[in-house]
């Protein structure tokens, strides 16, 4: 990680000398020269990672990252202060004249400051010997050795006989034991580090059933950092050959041919352990005869793209241990089988819970517990600090077998990675809204999505989630109706190390406590119960770029911790992620200077609050998303300002009340607008004459997602409405309806790009409609909620030809039969889910 935090300095620089090139016009020369010295040390800092052991190297680059950061500050800093000068009338300009001189000195003497410190940092670097080219010719030798001495620590704690494997082992078992084909065929175990991986394939190769299978046997620990050639002599080896004869075979062509000859005719088993590349196979495979008679080559991974890549015929997901299993096994390992004294049970299974199933987390646990005294007061001591404990020294297994997994993350991923830290133990983490916090983060970086060929950034912000859920190092927790991942959770010790190598390179800091002012990161985390706002009125969290808060709800009503203190601690922020925090106050005018802002979230208590907020929010020019939420009903009207925000992406405007089915307005379009490029998202927005107007005269471009809601009044408008704005969106491809029931039955109508809709909270819908949707090409997705349809639904053949999930859910109509469907409707339907309330009155 702390490769990135000068990488992102240096982009940050550059962006800003494009973007806002108008503000830094005076320092421009100081900023470019700046930016050059940057890369330099992003040179050293990506050389040096072999060796920040040592305590030299590693000093250097804590020194490095703070000159970054620093860097970043001064010119973030000065783009505010310009644009606050900038934004004054004539008198104010005048009056503040010496102010905008002198701080031109102070930017330049503290850019000349910064190039001097990196000065005295080559200096040092000179001074003690550090050699950048000295590093990468001892970085594999090094990690070699580490992961030879983890392979032999991690022995010491694996188990003969670990519970909860017998199913598992079972169902691997049979796979290999499949005839139906007998040519060579690849079985797969994935799962996360920890999990038990070796243990189960080491319980398989030595069972009596697969020895009875495979009379040729071998075992290949390969590990990230393997060597083909020492992988292939200690297969020879376990193959008969001796020491004699290996001695020739020096070359690794040879040793393959070798190993090949050895096992020729025979029916084996190889088991690969810990595979982490798809280059390992590669290399491999060719040493390992196909004869036609029922071989199998046995992997164990954490990274989900080897089994793809081998074709495996049976992928195995290891699953964590049940509550019952981890107590199971933690009493084994304490009690050597023995029964627990009733009085140590509920600490002894509190510790357990708090492993979270991990079975190198429960025995490494279970082991130094079992040399402590058995007694209440040592046991409740452990209890409440297990991640403590388990990260000691003398149990850094634990740590070291995880970390292997980040380490291996390409340097793009990892930021990603470590910004799961910021969500509270056991959270269900929306990926939406996570993706959007990354791209905010600016950890999707904007030459990915340069050319109108490049995916969008919330495309490339899925992949990467993707990619970590491949690599099992985040959970699945739920899935959207079109398969891809919807909520995702990390496992807490997992979390744990995000927090631990955020803090070290001032990523991120989780504050649990009551007074955050100690802390010096760049994102602050803020999860306790209490008051919302806690620190003192200073500037110590000047530097901070992201604020997000969890918690019980909070009620935000005093001026002085309010608006002032995010202007003073969080001034050049650009996340403010305020969950479940009540705005009474509307904010300051100071808040204007929030100009790097990229997201926010927040909930508001009135109209009064949310529309002055608005009005403030119309400053934030590099805005992205924002989220606003409402505790009741106000009146709402976005003003025409927000559209001046080219950057904005996402406009996310909901009710806390059920079942509310009005949304906002809009203001009225001036001449000659400019369309809004970016924007991709729009909800929850009043299908209203003003709102057909914007979309009817093409302002949005280039939406993909809106959700309408029913607007006051008549609502016979509605129809002839909805048509006009549909006909205008040839990008769409989410609609979502809300309490809207008149609806064309033209399917022309409809964008031709629609894969989603959603129609909630509607009453009398005409059961024709149902047969208009069935025309549309490339629908996938339809979902139909809390209404009534008046009459009967006759899905014909050819209708819904792409669809693959439907839900009626809570929809009144005649009886259950009053849908039909014949064959050859929906012939792609993966999911169908029809939950309909009889209503004679339908």
């Amino acid at each position: 990680m702390v490769d990135s935090v000068v990488t992102f300095a240096l982009e940050n620089l550059s962006r800003l000398l494009v973007s806002e090139v108008t503000l830094l016009a005076s320092v421009e020369d100081q900023i470019k020269s700046l930016r050059d010295e940057l890369s330099f040390m992003d040179i050293f800092i990506k050389s040096s990672k072999g060796k920040r052991e040592d305590p030299l190297v590693r000093e250097v680059v804590n020194q490095i990252i703070d000159v970054a950061y620093q860097a970043e500050d001064v010119v973030d800093t000065y783009v505010v202060n310009v644009n606050k000068q900038r934004s004054r009338n004539m008198f104010g300009k005048c009056f503040y004249s010496k102010h905008h001189v002198m701080m031109l000195h102070e930017v330049n003497d503290q850019i000349n400051t910064i190039k001097k410190r990196i000065n005295e940092i080559y200096q040092n670097k000179s001074k003690y010997d550090i050699q950048q080219g000295d590093f990468e010719s001892t970085i594999e030798n090094k990690e070699f050795a580490k992961d030879s001495s983890l392979l032999a620590r991690r022995r010491d704690v694996e188990e003969d006989e670990v519970v909860g494997l017998v199913h598992d082992s079972d169902e691997v078992i049979s796979r290999l034991d499949e005839r139906v084909d007998s040519s060579r065929r690849v079985v797969c175990i994935i799962g996360m580090g920890g999990l038990g991986k070796t243990t189960l394939a080491r319980k398989i190769y030595n069972s009596n059933k697969v020895k009875c299978m495979f009379p040729c046997r071998v075992w290949g620990f390969v590990s990230n950092y393997y060597r083909a050639q020492e992988l292939l002599m200690s297969l020879l080896k376990l193959l008969g050959l001796s020491a004699e004869e290996c001695k020739d075979l020096s070359d690794q062509e040879k040793m393959k041919e070798k190993v090949k000859e050895c096992m020729s005719g025979k029916k084996y088993l190889v088991v690969l352990d810990d595979i982490w590349k798809t280059q390992v196979w590669d290399e491999l495979q060719k040493a390992f005869p196909d004869d036609n008679n029922g071989s199998r080559i046995l992997i164990t991974t954490r990274v989900e793209d080897i089994s793809h890549y081998t074709r495996a015929s049976f992928t195995y997901r290891l699953p964590f241990l049940e509550e019952s299993q981890s107590w199971e096994l933690f009493c084994n390992k304490v009690f050597c089988k023995e029964k627990c004294p009733h009085e140590l049970e509920s600490f002894g299974m509190e510790m357990t819970k708090a492993c979270k199933g991990l079975p190198l987390a429960i025995v490494v646990l279970a082991g130094m517990v079992a040399k402590k005294e058995k007694s209440q007061r040592e046991w409740h001591k452990i209890k409440d600090h297990v991640s403590w404990y388990l990260a000691q020294e003398d149990y850094r297994i634990v740590t070291d077998i995880l970390k292997l997994s980040y380490d291996d993350l390409p340097q793009i991923l990892k930021p990603c990675f470590l910004y799961l830290g910021v969500y509270p133990e056991d959270y269900e983490i929306s990926v939406r809204i996570l993706c959007r916090l990354w791209i905010a983060e600016g950890f999707i970086q904007a030459k990915e999505v340069g050319t109108s060929y490049s995916p969008e950034a919330e495309d490339i912000a899925d992949m990467y989630l993707d990619r970590l859920v491949e690599r099992s190092l985040v959970q699945v927790a739920s899935r959207r109706s079109d398969g891809g991942v919807k909520t995702c959770r990390v496992h807490d010790l997992l979390r744990d190390l995000c927090i631990l190598e955020s803090r070290e390179n001032k990523f991120m800091e989780v504050c649990t406590e009551l007074d955050i002012n100690k802390h010096n990161s760049r994102r602050v985390s803020l999860q306790y119960r209490g008051k919302f706002w806690p620190i003192k009125d200073n500037q110590s969290h000047a530097h901070a770029r992201s604020l997000l808060r969890f918690g019980e709800r909070a009620y935000w009503n005093d001026k002085s911790q309010g608006w002032k203190r995010i202007r003073n601690s969080f001034k050049l922020a650009r996340v403010l992620d305020m969950n479940d925090v009540l705005l009474y106050l509307s904010p300051s005018s100071e808040l204007k200077t929030l100009i790097h802002l990229r997201y926010l979230k927040m909930t508001i208590r009135d109209s009064e609050i949310m529309n002055n907020t608005l009005d403030f929010i119309c400053n934030f020019w590099n805005l992205e998303t924002l989220h606003l939420m409402f505790e009741e009903y106000c009146s709402i009207t976005l003003p025409s300002k927000i559209w001046k925000l080219k950057s904005l992406r996402h406009i996310h405007l909901k009710y806390y009340v059920k079942k509310w089915t009005w949304g906002a307005s809009m203001s009225k379009m001036k001449i000659g607008e400019a369309k809004v490029e970016n924007l991709q998202t729009l909800g929850d927005i009043s299908l209203d004459v003003r709102t057909t107007s914007f979309l009817n005269k093409g302002m949005f471009p280039n939406l993909t997602k809106l959700t309408l809601c029913r607007m006051e009044g008549r609502q016979e408008e509605e129809e002839e409405l909805l048509g006009k704005v549909l006909q205008c969106l040839n990008k769409l491809r989410t609609l979502k309806l809300i309490g809207i029931s008149e609806i064309l039955l033209d399917p022309n109508v409809f964008p031709s790009s629609l894969t989603k809709i959603t129609i909630k909270h509607f009453s009398k819908l005409d059961p024709r409609i149902i047969k208009t949707l069935g025309q549309l090409p490339y629908l996938q997705i339809l979902k139909l909620c809390e209404g009534k349809i008046h009459g009967y639904v006759n899905c014909e053949a050819g209708d819904f030809l792409k669809l693959q999930v439907l839900h009626v859910t809570d929809v009144s109509m005649v009886d259950a039969d009053s849908w039909k469907i014949e064959e050859g409707t929906m012939p792609h339907i993966r999911h169908r889910l029809i939950r309909i309330i009889p209503d004679e009155t339908c």
